[in-house]
């Protein structure tokens, strides 16, 4: 609840944001996407006709009920559990406001906010280290339904821990690629400096703690997806372009290193790994509970169930053989439970949202922008891969069903657009600073502006500054023949784009 108010906050001031700066239209169709959200629980809250409602598919045991102890039907929403579906609702603030509020901010503000999640992921990492040490009954564990044998951080759930450290690994992989990426530029004579190494040392060392944090969390699908998460870093690094263009070896010896670590505190933990890849009692569960579920849906078309409406509605499809002392709280499958709940407004959504993601991480793997410094690049790359794996986990579990992962899925998503002010600065120039080494091409084909001075209310030269084919040629000209650096900077002013044959004639 506290959450949610001060996601309220937040919202309120990122919409204010976003009118008053102007970048209402950059940002239509995010906007119109979290509109369309919002409306699916605020649709299946509207109370409808008792005609109309008794005759959508599957609530005829419920009027049933009304017909049994003899009362009229009154007018109910199209949700079977209204309650599960305005707290459903409520949940989808803070992911709203904060995917909305990162996208106001700017490249350097985005960076900040990678620090906060990889700080947060090695906090996770030192409590789970002290979950294990104090054994299954710590007092660190903060959920009394939780894995007991396993370090589950923050989270009562080893998967969500799990999904947690391949999201911040990916994050700590842009910023090491960016440290390999300086040094690799630097000179021999400063590759040990102490502003080259301690990024590198700092951003490797955390790399090599969310790795090791997963072998502890021992969840089979965050192993698996740890593996494409490490992929993806090597990904990373070869489309760097500082890392290809660069001769040297440098990041070499790192990548080598850091292999090395992993390899000898591999074989501490693969025990408990094959251990959780064993027999499992649930393994054929996650099978019945999405041939069920997919029986519900279908029996729900064309609106759905309702949002948060999973758990009684499964039971209405449970047999008597499936009952036991656990119960389903989810389907461990988010596009089938998505389908049950929603319906084709679900169904639409989600596939509008694969499309966008999937052109999304094509277009920010293919581009990279000369004026974009290359640990932006590589966040947003990243912030691409971690949506991916966040969607493959969600099918064979509920990852994005917590408050803290569905944000840091949101700021990835936000990641994968433009800020405004980053658009609004390349439509007004065509060039900009190389910055981290990066050097720009445009930046070789066109030198800085002459800046004007106080006598050049239109930015021209004075005439008598001005170059031509007779000054070039006549050595008998006035005192006002200009300088040689004066009338290389009028030239330039005149044809910015100049050949080197051209360059060493002026």
């Amino acid at each position: 609840m506290i959450l949610q108010f001060l996601s309220i906050i937040l919202l309120t001031a990122t919409l204010r944001e976003i009118v008053f700066s102007g970048s209402l239209w950059h940002f239509k169709w995010p906007l119109i996407f979290a509109v369309a959200l919002v409306l699916v629980p605020a649709m299946q809250l509207l109370p409808l006709p008792p005609e109309l409602w008794s005759r959508l598919p599957g609530r005829a045991l419920i009027a049933g009920t009304y017909v049994l102890i003899n009362r009229p039907l009154p007018p109910l929403p199209l949700t079977m559990s209204p309650s599960a579906t305005w707290l459903s609702g409520l949940a989808l603030l803070p992911p709203v406001a904060v995917f909305l509020g990162s996208l106001t901010l700017s490249h350097a503000q985005r960076r900040h906010i990678s620090y906060v999640i990889i700080a947060m992921g090695i906090g996770s990492v030192f409590l789970g280290l002290l979950q294990l040490a104090e054994g299954p009954n710590s007092s660190l564990r903060f959920y009394e339904i939780t894995n007991r044998t396993e370090a589950v951080g923050f989270f009562a759930n080893r998967n969500h821990f799990a999904a947690l450290l391949y999201a911040t690994t990916l994050f700590a992989a842009a910023h090491l690629v960016e440290a390999i990426g300086v040094g690799g530029q630097t000179t021999p004579r400063r590759s040990l400096a102490s502003d080259i190494v301690m990024p590198l040392l700092t951003w490797l060392t955390a790399l090599l703690m969310l790795t090791a944090a997963q072998l502890m969390a021992r969840s089979r699908a965050g192993l698996v997806l740890t593996d494409l998460a490490l992929a993806a870093a090597i990904a990373l690094g070869m489309a760097d372009r500082r890392i290809k263009a660069s001769r040297r070896v440098f990041g070499q010896w790192i990548v080598a290193s850091g292999a090395a670590v992993i390899f000898l505190l591999l074989p501490l933990a693969l025990y408990r790994i094959f251990d959780r890849f064993g027999a499992d009692p649930f393994a054929d569960a996650r099978i019945t509970f999405a041939r069920k579920t997919a029986s519900a849906a279908y029996a729900y078309m064309p609106f759905g169930s309702g949002l948060g409406s999973f758990v009684p509605v499964y039971q209405l499809f449970e047999t008597t053989p499936d009952l036991g002392l656990t119960y389903a709280n989810h389907a461990h499958n988010d596009f089938l439970e998505v389908w049950l709940e929603t319906g084709i407004f679900g169904l639409a959504l989600m596939g509008v949202f694969g499309v966008w993601v999937i052109q999304r991480t094509a277009s920010v793997w293919r581009e990279s922008p000369h004026e974009l410094r290359g640990i932006d690049t590589g966040l947003a790359r990243a912030a691409s891969v971690m949506v991916l794996l966040l969607l493959a986990h969600s099918l064979v579990d509920y990852p994005l069903r917590t408050t803290a992962m569905m944000t840091i899925a949101s700021v990835a998503l936000a990641f994968l657009f433009r800020p405004a002010q980053f658009d609004e600065k390349r439509r007004t120039t065509h060039t900009a600073s190389p910055m981290d080494g990066e050097i720009s091409p445009a930046r070789h084909r066109s030198r800085s502006p002459v800046p004007r001075e106080p006598w050049m209310p239109n930015g021209d030269w004075p005439e008598a500054w001005r170059r031509t084919h007779s000054t070039h040629r006549d050595s008998s000209l006035p005192l006002e023949q200009p300088n040689k650096a004066a009338t290389m900077a009028a030239d330039h002013e005149q044809n910015p784009v100049q050949t080197a044959g051209e360059a060493g004639d002026n």
